[in-house]
C-alpha cells in the first residue's frame, strides 16, 4: 500500500501535550487505517504528528485538516495576527 506523510507540527505552548493527544485522537478517528508517530520537530522545542497516510485518503485529509483548526480548545478563535479565513 501506498502510503502519504504528512506532519502536523506542534509548537511548545502550556498544552502542547494535550494537543498532541488531540491530534493523534482526531486522526486515528477519522482514518483508521493511518498509523501516527509523534518525533522532533526542526526547532528545538516543537514536536511533529507524522501521519502516515493511505494515498486514497489524501483528499479526504485536506478537507479533514482543514475542519479540525489548530487543535485548541478555543480553536474557534483564530491565533492572535491571523485573520477569520487563517491568514496572518
Amino acid at each position: 500500500m501506498i502510503r502519504v506523510i504528512k506532519h502536523i507540527i506542534v509548537e511548545p505552548t502550556a498544552d502542547q501535550l494535550p494537543r498532541l493527544r488531540r491530534i493523534e485522537a482526531a486522526v486515528v478517528a477519522r482514518f483508521p487505517d493511518a498509523t501516527t508517530e509523534v518525533i522532533p520537530g526542526l526547532l528545538e522545542d516543537d514536536l511533529v504528528v507524522e501521519v502516515r497516510l493511505p494515498l486514497v485518503h489524501l483528499l479526504a485529509w485536506r478537507a479533514a485538516r482543514e475542519s479540525w483548526g489548530d487543535f485548541r480548545p478555543d480553536a474557534a478563535e483564530p491565533p492572535l495576527g491571523w485573520d477569520s479565513e487563517g491568514r496572518g
